[in-house]
């Protein structure tokens, strides 16, 4: 199993990983494609190989005696290899021996879908890959919503019409019974605020004390120039459906894990395809909101209140001079 600090950082990769999707311009699919991208191998210079071989000497007998304990681990290994990366084969093993983990890891995340950030670094191990596909967790935690300060200006407008998942946990620190005199949950406080500060104080006296429920989102902006904040309220309470968005760091236990076989390597590639592009269409509505925010804003509220009366103001006429 895992030892407490590789789950607390594990958690800790997971949370930065929901807030960068939510923090950058790109959208979060290209986000994800750069950070899997591959170098290669370094360049490999005959010369300089055939020196160190010649100062190091021949291996030594503990290095034997190392692959001799570990044959099992290295055909399990190498089987995985075969199963899912046959046309890399020469490729992972030609590296040493304490980096075969990680080079399987960068480049199964380019075919299929992306392992987490410990399975890419050097100090994870090829039994440590064989105990469960580590994939990356990207749901919506605790953590992330007391970070919210982090996201960009449009994540920060859609979080301020979701119900807090965490409303009864308080994560912002403030005491589980501060509410304000309208109601509002001392979690979601902060967030007003900011939103607030973006909006104006009118329209955010709009929004319900405890914000809308995920599945009220979906069915008042689905398929409206807003369609994805339902799709984001759902991700916020780790409903979408996808094993990728749903799942967050502190749950990867050992035991958890996926085990490795084709039906379910297949089954989360599929499952990423699909995480994506529900990022990316959360990603469109983030940009929308920015766009012209107290405008933009107002008629979202509009929309979700029935409130047809509310005033949209329109855009400033240029004025003639003199």
């Amino acid at each position: 199993m895992y030892d407490l600090e590789t789950l607390r950082r594990l958690n800790e990769q997971a949370h930065l990983a929901a807030v960068a999707l939510a923090s950058k311009s790109k959208p979060p699919s290209a986000q994800i494609e750069e950070r899997g991208k591959d170098t290669g191998p370094p360049p490999v210079f005959p010369l300089s190989v055939l020196a160190r071989k010649l100062l190091g000497g021949p291996p030594s007998l503990a290095y034997f005696m190392e692959m001799l304990e570990m044959s099992e681990t290295f055909t399990g290994f190498r089987d995985l290899v075969r199963d899912y990366l046959p046309e890399y084969e020469l490729n992972i093993m030609a590296e040493d021996l304490d980096r075969r983990a990680a080079r399987f890891g960068q480049l199964f995340s380019r075919k299929y879908f992306p392992l987490n950030d410990n399975a890419l670094s050097g100090e994870f191990t090829m039994g440590d890959l064989l105990s469960g596909i580590p994939f990356q967790p990207l749901g919506f935690s605790y953590e992330g919503y007391h970070a919210f300060a982090d996201f960009r200006q449009g994540y920060i407008l859609a979080l301020s019409l979701v119900e807090c998942p965490w409303a009864e946990e308080d994560p912002m620190g403030l005491s589980e019974d501060k509410e304000d005199a309208d109601g509002i949950p001392g979690a979601r406080i902060p967030i007003l605020e900011a939103v607030s500060s973006i909006v104006g104080n009118g329209l955010v006296r709009l929004i319900p004390g405890r914000g809308w429920p995920a599945a009220e989102l979906h069915q008042m902006t689905d398929d409206t120039e807003f369609d994805g904040l339902g799709l984001f309220a759902a991700w916020v309470n780790g409903n979408t459906g996808c094993v990728h968005l749903d799942t967050k760091g502190e749950f990867l236990e050992m035991g958890e894990l996926p085990e490795w076989n084709p039906y379910t390597v297949d089954a989360m590639t599929d499952d990423w395809r699909q995480a994506t592009e529900i990022l990316d269409k959360i990603h469109r509505v983030a940009l929308r909101l920015e766009q012209e925010p107290e405008r933009t804003f107002r008629k979202l509220l509009a929309l979700l209140t029935g409130n047809k009366d509310i005033v949209i103001p329109k855009e400033q006429l240029p004025l003639p001079i003199g």
